[in-house]
């Protein structure tokens, strides 16, 4: 969820070729997987009780769109916003997400299916069908609770589909600080410790985007599988507390993990994320209720000279570059980002970046690892042995 702060921030998709193979390509085995690590279009799903399988047209994903552009895979966001429920209602709020967009999931089984593995996902393209993956973003959606319940929170979690956790959102949580607030200075705790042992015996992908980086480099000394950053861009190209910077990229890289670059502007360029930074101030000033209060975000951040697609691959491109082909993903976090870049509005356009990867010179093998080749190594790596 992009609600960005005043300090300190996938996309699975099946391959996204020329028009003239997409068709064939989609239907041979063995095919490139797209995939989406980030959207927060649950909130629209939980909230409005939108019908995700029709055309919405002040949405940056729904099925239409992700049929449109080729996605093969979709990690959904659990988000429990602070201002909707008080700490001990956080968890119980989180799983009424998961059960709304299984819902959605039950509801059009013949379009989109509950994947927990990276082989599900690939069985679920093999069938046509669109993978729904969960992502819990911020630990605090683990409260209440001491600390043996909030392990058992994080076995609930992993049992209704979440294959990720985002230690921290814009607030601190039990796990430690986050970049969005005065916790900037506060590492990994011991219960943060628990927390990430059991996510690593389950199988649940740990998740540094939005982290301090006193916590950043805690969890990267601690881990024992290859971590994810679900959405999050490359602070040498945007100084912004929620990118990450270049000892940052190559620490992932040595652990094994994967950056999922996100989509939006204020993460691309920094002049942009100032000027996004006073159309949050100004709108939440005016106390509106949400959809009206998104809306008019929308509205005002619409009106902001557009970043371009070609932002939005350079920050690929110098992920790439300093971490490796093997460590770069996407993690749009569309609907939760005000805007998007220039030609990538939604979902549906994903083809147009496709084309700008491969204009810049990048073949089919590293396409297929950037698309969603890169999740999957890394979803598999965390899954644990079978005996």
């Amino acid at each position: 969820m992009t609600r960005i702060a005043t300090t300190p921030t996938l996309l699975l998709a099946g391959c996204l070729l020329q028009p003239a193979t997409a068709r064939s390509d989609r239907d041979r085995p063995g095919r490139t997987i797209v995939i989406d690590t980030h959207s927060d279009c649950t909130q629209r799903i939980v909230y409005d009780g939108i019908d995700f399988a029709t055309t919405q047209p002040d949405m940056q994903v729904d099925l239409p769109k992700m049929r449109a552009g080729k996605l093969d895979a979709q990690f959904f966001s659990i988000f429990v916003g602070p201002w909707q429920t008080g700490q001990d209602g956080y968890y119980a709020e989180a799983l009424k997400q998961f059960d709304a967009v299984h819902a959605m999931i039950r509801a059009n089984a013949g379009t989109i299916a509950w994947a927990r593995t990276a082989a599900e996902v690939r069985a679920n393209a093999e069938k046509g069908r669109i993978s729904a993956l969960f992502g819990v973003e911020g630990g605090h959606a683990l409260l209440p609770g001491n600390d043996d319940e909030l392990l058992d929170h994080v076995r609930t979690f992993y049992a209704r589909g979440a294959r990720y956790l985002t230690l921290t959102w814009s607030i601190a949580s039990p796990i430690g600080g986050s970049s969005g607030d005065d916790s900037e200075g506060r590492g990994l705790t011991d219960v943060g410790r628990r927390i990430i042992d059991e996510m690593e015996r389950l199988g649940m992908m740990v998740d540094v985007s939005h982290v301090s980086d006193p916590l950043f480099w805690d969890v990267i000394r601690y881990a024992r599988k290859p971590v994810i950053a679900s959405h999050s861009s490359a602070r040498q190209l945007a100084n912004v507390p929620r990118n990450l910077s270049d000892p940052m990229l190559r620490a992932i890289a040595r652990n094994g993990g994967a950056v999922c670059v996100n989509y939006g502007p204020a993460f691309l360029d920094q002049e942009y994320f100032v000027r996004e930074q006073a159309v949050w101030s100004r709108v939440r000033a005016l106390g509106l209720p949400r959809r009206e209060f998104w809306r008019t975000v929308r509205a005002e951040a619409a009106q902001l000279t557009p970043v371009p697609l070609s932002r939005l691959v350079d920050h690929i491109e110098h992920v790439a570059r300093v971490a490796g082909i093997d460590h770069v993903c996407l993690g749009s976090d569309f609907d939760g980002i005000p805007s998007a870049p220039a030609g990538l509005e939604d979902v549906s356009k994903l083809p147009a970046l496709t084309a700008a990867l491969r204009a810049r010179g990048y073949g089919q093998a590293d396409l297929a690892k950037i698309l969603g080749g890169n999740v999957l190594r890394v979803l598999a790596a965390n899954e644990p042995a079978r005996r």
